[in-house]
């Protein structure tokens, strides 16, 4: 077992190039050597909606919001099982190492898990390495946030991003892929955030903010209404997208056009073993 050197310190910027919500407070781990081995508390993700930007697609000849739509089929993929087997078909978990709401770094895993339909879920590991970054829990006042949208990359949409505060946790931002049921979407400066979450139960109200290049989303194909359907002409201004001109609806990140991508999630507690 390693013994880990931390130090941990709220910061009002993410010191990582990208600037921040005004009032988003950011982790910032200045110097680790590994973590001890830590009892695991994990949670299925139980929904996941695209709260900004929104989708559009042409619908005779009239450009329409589609976003609700493809919000349904995100959550039709999470609560699958076509086989009837009593297992979810995919089940995406966040793994805590250790659940820890002191304010010390702990580790945030993301992974594939095997989750049975019952309530609450049996999960156990997919098999596939895990996603690791640094988080950590903090009470906020307002108006500081754990995590909350950049400046002018966003449109105004209802509901809103959510902006976790009060008791809640964020994460380091890393470059990873996002999966999604059968849909993997590569993001850049990947970060979590959401309110402290129970151990029982589901906790709403998190925050998944990463940057999607226009390049991948040209690759990535879902199925919609029974057609297959190109992202990047769902989004504002991408390749074919009937919405045009919409007020910061595309971005750029690292000299890199596309969006910011901002997806409100729900944790629910499973019973789990293998960890």
């Amino acid at each position: 077992m390693r013994k880990s050197m931390w130090l941990a310190t709220a910061l009002c910027t993410l010191g990582a190039g990208v600037a921040a919500h005004a009032d988003e407070i950011g982790l910032d781990v200045l110097l680790a050597d590994g973590f001890e081995i830590a009892p695991a508390t994990v949670f299925r993700i139980g929904s996941v909606a695209l709260r900004d930007p929104h989708l559009f697609s042409t619908v005779v000849f009239l450009c329409v919001d589609s976003t609700d739509l493809v919000n349904g089929e995100f959550q039709q993929q999470l609560d699958a099982d076509e086989d009837a087997d009593g297992f979810y078909d995919a089940s995406a978990l966040a793994v805590f190492r250790p659940l820890d709401a002191s304010g010390r770094p702990g580790v945030l895993e993301s992974q594939a898990g095997i989750c049975t339909t019952e309530s609450p879920p049996q999960c156990a590991p997919a098999g596939d390495p895990p996603i690791a970054r640094w988080y950590a829990a903090f009470d906020l006042s307002p108006p500081m946030v754990c995590l909350g949208a950049l400046p002018d990359t966003t449109s105004g949409y209802s509901p809103p991003v959510p902006e976790p505060g009060a008791t809640c946790f964020t994460t380091t931002a890393v470059d990873t892929t996002f999966a999604l049921g059968k849909l993997s979407i590569p993001l850049w400066d990947t970060q979590y955030a959401a309110p402290f979450p129970a151990t029982t139960g589901s906790t709403g109200g998190g925050l998944l903010r990463g940057f999607l290049r226009e390049t991948d989303a040209d690759q990535i194909v879902l199925d919609i209404g029974g057609q297959n359907i190109a992202l990047s002409s769902l989004l504002p201004d991408g390749t074919g997208s009937c919405a045009t001109n919409v007020a910061h609806g595309k971005d750029s990140e690292r000299g890199a056009a596309g969006w910011w991508m901002y997806l409100e999630y729900r944790l629910d507690a499973v019973s789990a073993g293998g960890f």
